[in-house]
């Protein structure tokens, strides 16, 4: 080795080689200081120990290569020896470097002379291990693909730390070699949008107020398409953020956004496509076929649905897809799609699978998602009435939930999804399942209230429904729609819609619709303290039930007169009408309108001298409120225990369950909290 050193020339004898081949950092990075901080500690384990070795995997253009290189900058003085630096090339044109070829670079950088170099494999790793004994060295290995064109690559005495930067998670690295993986994502919305400020310029980015946070949120926050959309702002002083937003705006123009003209490696096409090249054609086939999917989350079952069984080999190309930073998971059995890469999926799908499949596959899983959503619903409300679904008989594989709380919880899982795929069916022009899909869900939004979610997916059902001509889906849709109007206390348009519900349910001659109906504007009246015409309307509705013969719905009305008739003073009747509506609700096991009938009866009790019985009333409501999973009716029972316990004079008591109530109604967004805010001020006031 010193012999190689005296033949250098210009240097001393037994000076060696100092080689500092790290790229330049790059100007504008931002962030980072959590991977930056990990990877320090990564590389403190192994210091006098073993080597250390980090592996920074992410998606295409999340900055892994410019996180390694700005910590190995930024800790060349811990690295005396110097820097060593390769670019396999793993996700790019042509063929990647082999780890032969990388270890004749990095011996000819510590001055070996090429006839000394050795031919085998072997031997080079072996001489390259022996150069770097006792030396500290940071290597940086850019976009491998394998564990095996690493570990010809590792120093074997400690002192020299190993970063690695992969698309893949190279899991084998970690189990044989002890690596410790980082996964880098996107950066945070504010990050992002300094890297568009440093890039464009401060009075550009002020000079159209809110445009440089959505031009963050369509980058997606990836640093790649962050920095590409910088630079075109920055490379054009004319250019409005405003007309680059508009490109941005349309997913079919998305991509064409990211390109930069003159280098396809600073480009996201191309980026993304040597990933997807790299893949099996089996589990390429599953990426693009993801691409179909309307929601932001995909689960096993989903993505079986649109690609097609066996089930247990879609989860394995799924795992492929995340161990290749191509797909996220979020949780157990379900992934998420960078937004920019479901894109470029869509993209992939459009040119690679037939019309026929671009049809029929996502309309199958819209027509599954209305299926399960419907045998959710009937384990929610089992006595709600219904309709028949009318999906294709090659759909198959519908969920069945054999708890309640199963049916909630995969309603909570993929709510987006199924508010996504109503927009999609209408879209499409499936109306059948645009209608039909938003009435499967009413357990789910009454329960939850996500009241945005809830509008805009009966709005969207109600046009199909039109479509269609479907009236009864359309009068069910504008029914909902008042009902949840009415929980925003908006109750002129709550009216609105249930005045035109009910003419539909009239001109369709729909006995059972027409008393909900008439329900329902009782409830809108009662709310604005119209007690008489509420009377009128439950009055009117309870002859409908019980002309039909049907309990369930006589049960709902007695609750309401009850309710009614305490407004109206009435408190005797007012006993009568919920004592025979939580008889009934009871016997035939309607755990919701039980726990609401407890509620009122609760109320009544305080009014006819039994005010003893009302708290545990209230508290049986509270219970099963809190079973089910009724998030507002949970906060509605604490809000009128809170009012027990202050008329009680258990004011530490009622500030307890007050500011529970707040906590649930302000999470749901209930214009109910400003009345218990109020309260809770008062007697903490006292």
């Amino acid at each position: 080795m010193d012999r190689w050193y005296d033949e250098s020339p210009g240097r001393g004898e037994g000076s060696p080689l100092t080689p500092h081949q790290l790229p330049s950092v790059t100007a504008t990075f931002v962030g980072r200081e959590t991977e930056l901080a990990k990877i320090s500690a990564i590389a403190d384990r192994g210091d006098g120990r073993s080597n250390a070795i980090a592996i920074i995997a992410g998606a295409p253009g999340v900055g892994k290569t410019a996180l390694a290189v700005q910590w190995a900058s930024a800790q060349r003085e811990r690295f005396p020896d110097g820097d060593l630096y390769c670019d396999l090339h793993g996700y790019a044109p042509g063929p990647a470097s082999t780890p032969p070829e990388v270890l004749a670079g990095f011996l000819r950088a510590l001055e070996v002379p090429g006839k000394k170099i050795p031919r085998s494999l072997e031997a080079k790793s072996a001489l390259f291990r022996s150069l770097l004994n006792d030396r500290r060295f940071v290597i940086v290995l850019d976009n491998v693909t394998s564990p095996d064109a690493v570990r010809p690559l590792l120093p074997s005495t400690p002192g020299c730390f190993v970063l690695v930067t992969s698309r893949s998670s190279l899991s084998g690295l970690v189990v044989t070699n002890g690596a410790r993986r980082i996964t880098l994502d996107m950066l945070m919305p504010t990050e992002s949008e300094t890297l568009l400020r440093t890039a464009i310029g401060a009075r550009r980015a002020d000079g159209e107020p809110g445009a440089i946070r959505e031009l963050a949120d369509l980058c997606g926050h990836l640093p790649l398409a962050v920095r590409i959309a910088g630079e075109r702002v920055a490379a054009h002083p004319y250019l409005r953020l405003a007309d680059l937003l508009g490109e941005l705006r349309s997913e079919a123009r998305r991509l064409d956004a990211f390109e930069t003209g003159d280098d396809e490696m600073s480009a996201l096409r191309p980026v993304f496509s040597w990933s997807y090249q790299a893949l099996d054609p089996a589990t390429a086939r599953v990426f693009r076929m993801l691409g179909l999917h309307p929601g932001p989350t995909v689960s096993v079952a989903t993505a079986s649905v649109l690609v097609g069984p066996p089930t247990a080999d879609v989860r394995r190309r799924l795992d492929k897809l995340t161990a290749g930073c191509l797909l996220s998971e979020v949780d157990r059995d379900r992934f998420r799609f960078h937004d920019l890469l479901r894109v470029y999926a869509k993209e992939r799908v459009d040119a690679e699978e037939s019309a026929e499949e671009r049809e029929e596959s996502p309309r199958r899983l819209l027509e599954w998602y209305l299926a399960c959503a419907d045998s959710a619903d009937r384990v929610l409300t089992p006595m709600r009435r219904r309709v028949a679904l009318e999906v294709s008989p090659d759909v198959s594989g519908k969920l069945e939930f054999g708890t309640y709380g199963e049916a909630l919880a995969w309603c909570e899982a993929e709510q987006a999804n199924l508010v996504a795929s109503v927009h999609a069916a209408l879209a499409a022009d499936w109306s059948s399942i645009a209608c039909r899909l938003p009435l499967a869900l009413w357990a789910f939004f009454t329960l939850r209230k996500p009241w945005a979610d809830w509008i805009a997916t009966y709005k969207a059902g109600v046009e199909a429904a039109r479509r269609c001509s479907d009236q009864f889906s359309e009068a069910s849709l504008l029914a909902g729609l008042g009902i949840a109007h009415r929980d925003l206390c908006r109750f002129e348009e709550a009216l609105a819609y249930l005045e035109s519900a009910l003419a539909i349910r009239r001109r369709i001659d729909d006995s059972w619709g027409q008393g909900q109906a008439l329900i329902s504007l009782g409830i809108a009246y009662h709310e604005q303290g119209r007690f008489a015409e509420a009377l009128g309307h439950h009055t009117d509705a309870l002859e409908v039930f019980r002309l039909l013969g049907d309990e369930w719905g006589a049960a709902q009305t007695l609750h309401f007169l009850g309710l009614t008739n305490h407004g109206l003073g009435r408190f005797d009747q007012a006993y009568e009408n919920l004592r025979q509506a939580l008889d009934i609700r009871h016997r035939i096991g309607y755990r919701y309108g039980e726990a609401e009938t407890l509620v009122g009866l609760a109320l009544v009790f305080q009014k006819i001298d039994r005010s003893g019985e009302s708290a545990g009333q209230l508290k049986r409501a509270l219970e099963l409120r809190r079973d089910m999973g009724d998030r507002y009716g949970e906060a509605a029972a604490l809000d009128h225990l809170g009012q027990l316990w202050a008329r009680k004079g258990e004011t530490e008591w009622a500030k307890t369950c007050w500011g529970d109530a707040l906590n649930i109604f302000n999470e749901l967004g209930a214009p109910r909290a400003a009345e218990v805010y109020a309260r809770l001020r008062e007697v903490q006031a006292s």
